[in-house]
């Protein structure tokens, strides 16, 4: 890693000097500060460009031209995985969620595990996975994983708690429901949930952030076939009633 490497050289290169008038173990100190300064602006530096680069990502997707997005993903490895720490595998989840976006389940799974680190959505895509493979046990396990790695993200307790429900698991999901009002007391999108799955109400997706169709791809498949039979029954001609439609006697 380039970024270590330079923050070695930078550390080594200040306690050489510091030899010169002070004993090894004070040398040493000046040193080891120099190497934590300079490897957080370094990776700081890198994070901000590969923040960029990933953001040229969204777009490309939102114009299904897949191929693209893979080209330049490979293309930000390459020129950046020499230098960021754990690159690489955020890259392969990156990967994987492309082909999880295109319900290729088999593909995505190996990918995900490669960059499943502090990444939560990884994590429950992962999780999905193995539910909709019907390995349900492994599945719960997962969601319980995701929201450790980041217990302040609502849509984690969203997609946890409505798979739990549509499983016949309520009392586990009130128990999610609780972890989540522990670590988010204020989200209305829990308060709203909790009240729902409490009075044994069906939950209703439609009203999750639009983030919900990142998870349920085919449930966006879905209601992009549904508008489109919508928008062509609008387009078709509509038969007219009244007197110039009235057969003449």
């Amino acid at each position: 890693m380039y970024n270590v490497l330079l923050s070695v050289a930078a550390s080594l290169a200040v306690f050489a000097l510091n030899l010169l008038w002070l004993k090894p173990m004070a040398a040493a100190i000046p040193a080891i500060f120099v190497f934590g300064i300079t490897l957080f602006f370094l990776t700081r530096r890198i994070s901000k460009i590969l923040e960029a680069e990933m953001e040229l990502i969204v777009p490309l997707l939102q114009a299904r031209k897949v191929d693209e997005a893979r080209t330049h993903l490979d293309s930000v490895r390459d020129r950046y995985g020499r230098w960021q720490f754990l690159l690489d595998g955020q890259v392969a989840a990156q990967m994987g969620m492309i082909d999880y976006l295109q319900m290729k389940w088999d593909d995505a799974l190996p990918r995900l595990e490669k960059g499943r680190w502090r990444n939560w959505a990884a994590i429950l895509c992962i999780a999905l996975i193995h539910h909709r493979k019907g390995n349900k046990e492994k599945a719960y396990e997962e969601f319980a994983a995701a929201a450790k790695s980041s217990g302040t993200e609502p849509m984690i307790y969203m997609v946890w708690v409505t798979v739990l429900s549509r499983d016949g698991k309520r009392a586990e999901a009130l128990e999610a429901l609780a972890q989540a009002k522990v670590d988010m007391p204020d989200n209305e999108h829990i308060k709203n949930l909790h009240r729902t799955v409490a009075n044994k109400k069906k939950i209703n997706t439609k009203q999750f952030p639009q983030t919900w169709y990142q998870f349920f791809p085919e449930d966006m498949l879905k209601q992009h076939m549904l508008k489109g039979r919508q928008q062509q029954m609008a387009q078709m001609p509509q038969p007219r009633f009244g007197g110039r439609s009235a057969p003449r006697r």
